[in-house]
This record gives C-alpha cells, sequence and structure tokens, in this order.
C-alpha cells in the first residue's frame, strides 16, 4: 500500500500546494480585517469618550443655557428678558465695551455682545473683598484678552464667569475655576476671531494708554 504522498502524481501534489497557499492567504486577510478592526473599534472608543467625558473638575459646574439670538437693539431700549443671571446670550447693545477691568457695573446687553465675540466675562458682587477683586482683576491683567472684569448687583453667586449660552457660578474666588473656564470657552463666540485686547484698567491707576 503507497503511503503519503507516494501515491499522488505531481498534478495532484501542485493542487494540493496550491489550496494550501489559498487557505493560509485567506487566514491572513481574515488576521487583518480583524486587527483593523480592533483598532478602529479603538479609535472610535477614544473619540466618544474624549467627546463625552466631562471637563476638569473645576468645571463641573458650569451651566449651558439655550441661545437666545444675538440681536442688536438700541440703547434705551427696554432690559431683555434673559434666561440666564447674568445673561449669557440674547438680544445686545450695538457696541461691546472694551476688554479689561472696570470698577462700575456694565449693562448685561453690552456684556453679551462681548460674549458674541468670545470674550469672557468674570462678574462679582460689589461687596466682594477686596483682596478676593484684585485676585480677579490680576487674572485678567495676564490673560491679557478677551477678557471682562466687572462688579454686578444681583448674582446668585459671589462670582459668576460667563460665556457665550455658558456660566459658571463660584461662593468664592475659585482661581483654578476661573482659569479652566477660560482655557475652555474664550474667543468661542458666534463671532470667534473679533479682536477684544485688554484696554480698560480702571483698577490701576496709571493711564494706559502712555504704555
Amino acid at each position: 500500500m503507497a503511503r503519503g504522498g507516494a501515491g499522488r502524481n505531481p498534478q495532484q501534489k501542485e493542487l494540493e500546494r496550491g489550496e494550501r497557499l489559498r487557505k493560509a492567504a485567506r487566514a491572513a486577510r481574515i488576521r487583518r480585517v480583524l486587527i483593523a478592526a480592533g483598532i478602529a473599534v479603538v479609535l472610535v472608543g477614544g473619540f466618544a469618550y474624549a467627546a463625552t467625558r466631562s471637563g476638569p473638575e473645576e468645571l463641573a459646574a458650569v451651566q449651558t443655557f439655550p441661545e437666545q439670538g444675538a440681536e442688536h437693539i438700541e440703547a434705551g431700549a427696554p432690559t431683555p428678558d434673559y434666561n440666564s443671571n447674568p445673561a449669557t446670550s440674547g438680544p445686545m447693545a450695538n457696541q461691546p465695551a472694551a476688554c479689561g477691568v472696570f470698577r462700575s457695573e456694565l449693562p448685561d446687553e453690552v456684556v453679551v455682545h462681548n460674549l458674541e465675540h468670545g470674550a469672557i466675562a468674570i462678574r462679582y458682587d460689589p461687596g466682594l473683598a477686596a483682596a478676593d477683586r484684585d485676585t480677579l482683576e490680576a487674572f485678567a491683567r495676564d490673560a491679557g484678552t478677551h477678557i471682562i472684569v466687572a462688579p454686578r448687583q444681583g448674582l446668585d453667586t459671589p462670582v459668576v464667569v460667563t460665556a457665550w449660552a455658558n456660566l459658571l457660578p463660584l461662593e468664592e474666588v475659585a482661581l483654578s475655576a476661573v482659569e479652566a473656564f477660560y482655557g475652555r470657552f474664550a474667543q468661542f463666540g458666534p463671532e470667534r476671531g473679533v479682536p477684544c485686547p485688554f484696554q480698560v484698567d480702571e483698577g490701576q491707576t496709571e493711564d494706559l494708554s502712555t504704555n
């Protein structure tokens, strides 16, 4: 009796060899597909995590409000009915304020226009301790652009930081939270790209125009 391949003719051997090569190639293709699928799953999962993960702990209290449009209103018009305190979007004055530090209040209608341009507004209760106020003003000077610091009566917390459609209430001056909010939302308003350099500093006595 013939054993092994002794009874197979060369043509059979070639056919069997070809079949083995085809099976090996098919197995290799399947491995490549599985590896590619695994990589895709990892990438999609990573993108999904990046898109849905919560931000820094300092931003856990950020509130996002439905946008109320960006209609311009004339000076002296009735104060709009905003959906946040202070306002984060909606009807606005024709002209924004210069960015910088103010020691007097700014109307919400004016500040909303700044938010539209991507500015961040830090509003604080007029009774805030002077040292805390100075900390906020110093942060604004360091930021140097797209930021306003000003007092405002009627806040729900001692400090409120706002961006377009977003608000962060603070029970105290938490500088790390202010920095995180600025890093996340500065220059991301509907009309981003509009310059707003630091131009006003009512917290200092020198004339910035001479610097």
